[in-house]
């Protein structure tokens, strides 16, 4: 090799940058209690945030999956889709059980007139009946969609850890326990599969720099 051409390269790595080279730098890998950053996989990625208990991240992404499959050929194993569950979005995680002991209120509700469902809005049964006033087209390609049964679709639905905080004061108001055991009861009532995560925020950026595209809630 010519000196100038060495030259040439010295300045390029100097500067950071090689031919071929990850543009984002060199990522380091998930630490071990972050599994579900291991479970992104595949050429078709997306996160799909859902800040409330409409649950629009969760059926876009049950939709997202089937139209991934249907539009590209692409294998179950070919498409990763993520939910981030933020804000009211978090009580959609936790199960039937929860729901009917601790009496949540689900959008749009008032102290006045609170409306309290007796199961997890989160389950397929109700999301069925919610999408009913929807495009025929839409209603078709949502039918069975739920947190559980995403999940067991394949897809990856994580929590944040600050809104979930919500739920274990639920439990210490009504319980009348200290926190780590309201803590414990709380991660009992999860969804089977769903994962509590540092931060909603942390979660969505950490999907993305896995190369997921983000879906807002809009």
């Amino acid at each position: 090799m010519d000196t100038d051409r060495r030259d040439f390269l010295g300045t390029l790595l100097a500067a950071g940058v090689v031919v071929g080279a990850d543009p984002h730098g060199s990522m380091p890998a998930p630490s071990a209690d972050l599994p579900w950053l291991k479970r992104i996989r595949g050429r078709h990625r997306a996160v799909f945030d859902n800040p409330s208990d409409a649950n629009a991240g969760v059926i876009r992404a049950w939709i997202w999956q089937k139209q991934c499959r249907q539009a590209f050929g692409a294998k179950a194993s070919d498409c990763s889709a993520v939910v981030v569950a933020r804000h009211g979005g978090i009580s959609t995680l936790m199960d039937d059980a929860f729901w009917e002991k601790y009496e949540l209120t689900q959008s749009p509700s008032t102290p006045e007139k609170p409306n309290i469902p007796k199961h997890n809005p989160a389950m397929a049964a109700y999301l069925k009946e919610a999408l009913a006033s929807s495009p025929p087209p839409a209603r078709a390609v949502a039918e069975g969609a739920g947190v559980d049964s995403l999940i067991e679709n394949g897809g990856i639905v994580v929590g944040c850890e600050f809104a979930f905080w919500f739920m274990i004061s639920r439990i210490m108001t009504r319980d009348k326990v200290e926190e780590s055991v309201a803590r414990e009861r709380a991660m009992s009532h999860l969804i089977p599969g769903a994962t509590i995560v540092p931060s909603g925020f942390f979660a969505l950026a950490a999907a993305q720099n896995a190369g997921c595209a983000y879906v807002t809630n809009v």
